[in-house]
């Protein structure tokens, strides 16, 4: 299984936003976070940030077959691989779609950060299917916390944890985690990045249950 540390988040949760944390960039063992006010009903998720993996792991095959690892263009899928949540084990297709970038107005109308926070950042959203291609049904699931990305530099970079969701124009759209995924689901996915400007996205990988790891170039 990946190495991963753990970050439970809790929230209240207002009418359209239930709540969104911003993780610091530039440090993997960075745990700031921000959040939103509103009723008192409130929700909490068991969100894993992936710890920065390790570089050259990810074998030279462009067709990535199970248990290898592979690199991958964006819109190829790799699997059937393996993943397991809680007790139960599954098979995914996954497939990295594209990388969009926004406009940070967009985000600083949310008026949910700090404008000192995300000031010199530029908004970037990742889409990636996940099909469930066979086993057990698989309860609250999120195969998503087993992506992490790069920076050009080689940095890792965290994504946006949203708990709940929004709208954001040109970016993420509002969208609900599926409480049961099952065989024959396909998930939609979207990641949100704060880059800082002048740096870009080139790669994401996502880790098997097997410990195998599919790379996408995202240029």
């Amino acid at each position: 299984m990946s190495h991963r540390k753990n970050l439970w988040l809790r929230a209240a949760a207002p009418a359209a936003v239930l709540a969104l944390t911003l993780t610091a960039c530039g440090s993997e063992d960075s745990d700031s976070s921000g959040a939103g006010s509103g009723s008192d009903q409130s929700q909490e998720q068991d969100t894993d940030q992936d710890e920065d993996p390790a570089e050259g792991d990810s074998a030279g095959d462009d067709d990535a077959t199970e248990g290898s690892g592979g690199s991958l263009a964006l819109g190829e899928t790799a699997g059937p691989l393996p993943y397991e949540y809680s007790e139960a084990a599954a098979e995914l297709e996954v497939t990295v779609q594209k990388l969009d970038i926004g406009d940070i107005a967009d985000v600083e109308a949310l008026d949910i950060f700090d404008p000192e926070d995300i000031e010199g950042t530029t908004p970037m959203y990742l889409y990636t299917d996940y099909a469930h291609v066979g086993g057990e049904d698989l309860e609250y699931a999120r195969p998503s916390l087993e992506q992490s990305a790069r920076l050009a530099t080689g940095q890792f970079m965290p994504s946006v944890i949203m708990i709940g969701s929004m709208d954001i124009p040109g970016g993420c759209p509002a969208a609900e985690d599926p409480r049961t995924f099952a065989e024959g689901d396909v998930w939609n996915d979207c990641k949100m990045y704060l880059v800082p400007d002048g740096s870009e996205l080139t790669e994401v990988t996502w880790t098997a249950a097997d410990d195998a790891e599919y790379t996408w170039a995202l240029n």
